[in-house]
């Protein structure tokens, strides 16, 4: 397991595990944060409330979306936006952001045991690791997924993104848990 990364000083509020960031966005059950995971409440808050899936704060002036290559003929992500900053240690902690897993979890967290799962999560399920794009936006329109109308997704397609960079490709075999 790498080193993580330094913790940037406007996160330094925020709890940590296992020496990586809490994102805003990720529940916890019985104190044990459950990362990698979002919930239909958290993922629409974050949408509409134009905040920041990492720190929570409202987004203003740029934002990054990352998506999945499937996403880009889509021009549009369920992942909510992150901040710049947000943004930079996402990509370094992460480990699906960063390239350091080869697929998604095969099962949900034990701490889930008996709670509904996302509306999109039997879409990653046990899924292999996409590449990442960030996408770089002054905005974006909540609309429901194309591929999944179910979902809510931030969408570019109305609002031209001002670039799209590819994030690190998978790097090689990591124990998934």
């Amino acid at each position: 397991m790498p080193q993580p990364p330094d913790i940037p000083a406007h996160l330094l509020g925020r709890p940590v595990q296992a020496g990586l960031v809490v994102p805003w966005i990720t529940p916890s059950i019985g104190g044990v944060y459950l990362f990698g995971t979002i919930t239909d409440l958290t993922q629409t808050q974050c949408l509409q409330g134009r905040r920041c899936q990492v720190c929570g704060r409202p987004l203003t002036g740029r934002v990054v979306l990352f998506a999945r290559a499937s996403d880009l003929t889509h021009r549009c992500t369920v992942e909510p936006g992150t901040c710049p900053p947000c943004a930079a240690y996402s990509t370094r902690a992460c480990p699906m952001l960063a390239g350091r897993r080869p697929q998604h979890r095969a099962h949900a967290h034990p701490a889930l045991a008996g709670q509904p799962p996302a509306a999109d999560e039997h879409l990653r399920r046990a899924a292999p690791a996409e590449q990442w794009f960030a996408v770089w936006v002054r905005g974006y329109d909540v609309l429901p997924h194309p591929a999944q109308p179910h979902v809510p997704a931030a969408s570019w397609r109305r609002i031209p993104p001002l670039t799209i960079r590819p994030l690190p490709p998978h790097t090689g075999p990591v124990p998934v848990n």
